[in-house]
């Protein structure tokens, strides 16, 4: 009975497994169970909005970022897909609203420069042509200014 439930258990978590594995990392898409009321019947993305992506500063005298994880606290952000990176913490999504608002929502998970990790809300919204107001918990919203887009490693290897 046990190697029964086993293998009912394995065959239940490949079929999971194989149907979402021909979506792209941070590209799935799921059904959040309609037992959280806040978020019944939403549907849930594991990364950012498009209008997010990109290297963002606080003044445009500090583009381009030549590391961001050495810059100052405060001073930069990089969005990519389900990746969002301060200087001291980068964080990885793990339910955010569905792409294609003007206020993007995302529950990040963190880990921090000294080891540490956290949870965290932090809320984006496009401000002007070339502007991302970021709101982290319960703070301030803070600026950024765009400073350059991300190309992929794979989509710069085929120009050259």
């Amino acid at each position: 009975m046990r190697k029964l439930l086993n293998v009912v258990f394995l065959a239940s978590l490949f079929a999971a497994l194989s149907s979402a594995a021909h979506a792209g990392k941070g590209d799935r898409l799921f059904q959040v169970p309609k037992s959280a009321p806040l978020l019944q019947g939403k549907t849930l993305d594991l990364r950012f909005a498009e209008f997010a992506q990109g290297i963002w500063v606080r003044e445009l005298e500090n583009c381009p970022v030549p590391r961001v994880d050495r810059s100052e606290p405060g001073s930069a952000l990089v969005i990519y897909r389900g990746l969002l990176e301060t200087p001291g913490r980068i964080c990885q999504v793990y339910g955010a609203e569905r792409a294609g608002r003007m206020t993007q929502r995302a529950a990040i998970n963190c880990l921090l420069n000294d080891g540490g990790e956290s949870i965290e809300l932090v809320t984006v919204q496009p401000r002007g042509t070339d502007g991302l107001l970021v709101q982290e918990g319960e703070k301030v919203p803070v600026h950024f200014r765009f400073c350059r887009k991300i190309i992929p490693i794979l989509q710069s290897q085929k120009s050259n």
